[in-house]
Order: C-alpha cells, then structure tokens, then sequence
C-alpha cells in the first residue's frame, strides 16, 4: 500500500518527497500550519520510505549508471509512483514544484561521496526535475537549539562515530529547548486521548486546534471547558484543572499569540540560525548583518556546502558533520519576507 494518497492527474502546485514520517506528520503539518502562504497541503507530501542512496539506486535503475553524467531528464515522480503506487502513475509536469527532503547518512552501507554529490548537484531547481535539500545529520537537526538565541550553534558539530541515528535523536531530545515547545501539540493531543478518553481522531484534531487559537489566559479556564464538552470529553471535573494549568503555563499563552504563530517565530529563528551556520560552512563567516540576510541566503550553494561535509567527515575516527537543517530553506527561497519580522 502507498503512503501518499493517490493524486488527481490535473496539474497541482507542489510535490515534497521526504525520507520518513516524522518528516511528513509532524515537521510538514508545524509548517504548513504555521505559514498559510505555502497553500501545501499534507497530501502533497509524498514518502518514499528509504534513504538517498537507494533513491539513486532507484534512478539508476530506470534511467542507466551514467544518468548524472549525461544529463539525462528525470522523471522523479514516476520513478517513484512506478515503485510504490503503480497504479497510479504520476508524472514531474503533473507539478509546478518538486522538492525533495532527505537525510546525510554517511554512516549508511550505500553511501558515496560522488553518488550524493550528483544527486545534489543534479537536483537544483524545484520548478524543474526537482530541488533536493539535504539535512546534517538528519531532519531533527532542525531542533538542535539548546537556547533562543543559541550562539553556540555556529560551532554545533557531531561526531561521525555517533551512530546510529537514534543516537542523535536521544541528545536532541535532552539537550534541545525548541522540541519542548513544538511537542506541546503532540502531548496536547495524548493528553485528550488518555487523560479524556476522545478516542475520535478528528474530535481531538478540532479540539486542539481551539485550544492553539487560545491567545489570552483571560480565556483559558471557561474556553477549555466549553471545548472538553464539545469533544465528548470524559473526567472533565477530574483533569479539567490540569489542562488548565498545563494551558497556562505555556509560553505562547503568556506573550498573548497563538501557539501557531508563536511557533512560527521559531521557525523563523531557526532558519535565520541555519542560514547563518550555512553561511559559516561555505565561507567561514557565522556573524550576518541584519539587514544583509536575504543577500547572504542567496548567495548559498548546496552543493558546496556538501562538499565542505564530505571533507569534515570523511575521516572515520576524527571525522564530525556540521550540524545543519536546509529543508526549512524552502521557506525562504518561496518568499524570504516570510521570515523577516
């Protein structure tokens, strides 16, 4: 079965393809939700379930081993729809924009420099064959902020013998000041399930997102309620004053936003951090004047910066990997006023 749902043949405005579902259930859905001006949907999320080194495999197969070298026209989408949902093949002009998500991995058995580097080098125009945005070491580098402002994150490194992944995963989680704050709307969501018993998925959906709308703590105590009752809620007098309180001592609630637009100011900063640390990668310079971002942004070359990983990790024992997140990146190369406030 596929993990993309099947897509009318008319022309759409966007395709992502991401490696895993933390990509698409959680990272795609924060932002989509947080900035609206996408207009990308969840089911324009594609996931193809394997990392880059097969996804080359993949081309490789359907296109011949010399398909970078030749400049050979790829068809992505129907590399993939003819692999995972053959039924319903799709095709690169059924899409204005392909973009593509995926993972470092150098650990990985398959990996070689060359075969990423083309990949890379080959993947550059989302209006096109598709642009790939690649994440050091993996997407939860978007989290690894210890502090708003994180200074430290210019010199935020990891070794290449932290492996594997879940390795990462666990020092993210202990260390990162950003993943408390976005996963209050998972917790949120567990909360009404166990503590509530809202057993309907769509029900606690239209709960949380009331309850994310909240902009005041004036409104907190009678709103929950009123929104409890409308869930078919149960235990509301037994756990009513915990979500209040839990409520309450959020920050979003006490600077007077929305949870959607508070996290949207941290999406901002943590692109605003990566767009500097990219900066530091490809010439050596983390400090950006303010007013100078959206030149600096657009001066970067992913492809260069791959480069400069390959050379720092390359040595198995004192090799590191610059932590970096480009597939926020995005955001910024659709409008760049989006992150500017």
């Amino acid at each position: 079965m596929s993990n993309y749902q099947s897509t009318a043949r008319k022309k759409r405005q966007n395709l992502i393809i991401v490696e895993g579902n933390h990509e698409k259930n959680q990272l795609a859905e924060l932002i989509f939700k947080c900035f609206p001006e996408l207009n990308i949907k969840k089911e324009d999320v594609w996931i193809y379930e394997t990392n880059i080194y097969l996804l080359y495999k993949d081309i490789e197969d359907a296109y011949g081993e010399n398909w970078a070298k030749d400049n050979i026209d790829i068809d992505l989408p129907f590399v993939i729809s003819k692999k995972k949902n053959p039924d319903n093949l799709q095709y690169k002009n059924n899409f204005n924009n392909i973009i593509l998500v995926f993972d470092y991995e150098r650990h990985d058995p398959y990996f070689r420099e060359e075969k990423i580097l083309e990949m890379q080098e080959y993947f550059t125009d989302a209006a096109d064959n598709g642009k790939l945005y690649i994440n050091y070491p993996m997407v939860e580098s978007y989290l690894d902020l210890y502090q708003l402002p994180d200074n430290d994150f210019s010199n935020r490194e990891i070794s290449v013998s932290l492996r594997p992944g879940k390795k990462y995963k666990t020092l993210i989680k202990e260390k990162s000041i950003v993943a408390s704050k976005i996963n209050f709307l998972y917790k949120l969501d567990r909360l009404l399930e166990r503590c509530f018993h809202v057993r309907d998925v769509e029900k606690r959906k239209k709960c949380c997102d009331k309850i994310l709308q909240l902009s005041s703590k004036n409104d907190v105590e009678i709103f929950v309620e009123i929104v409890l009752q409308e869930a078919g809620a149960q235990n509301i007098a037994g756990e009513k004053n915990t979500l209040i309180n839990w409520v309450n001592s959020q920050e979003y609630i006490n600077t007077n936003q929305t949870y959607w637009n508070y996290v949207r100011n941290i999406l901002k900063q943590i692109i605003w951090h990566n767009i500097s640390k990219a900066n530091k990668i490809q010439f050596g310079q983390y400090q950006i004047p303010a007013n100078q971002y959206k030149e600096y942004f657009e001066r970067l070359d992913l492809t260069k910066i791959l480069e400069k990983q390959n050379l720092a990790s390359r040595d198995a024992v004192t090799g590191f990997i610059w932590v970096l997140n480009t597939c926020l990146f995005f955001i910024a190369e659709y409008n760049f006023k989006l992150i500017e406030d």
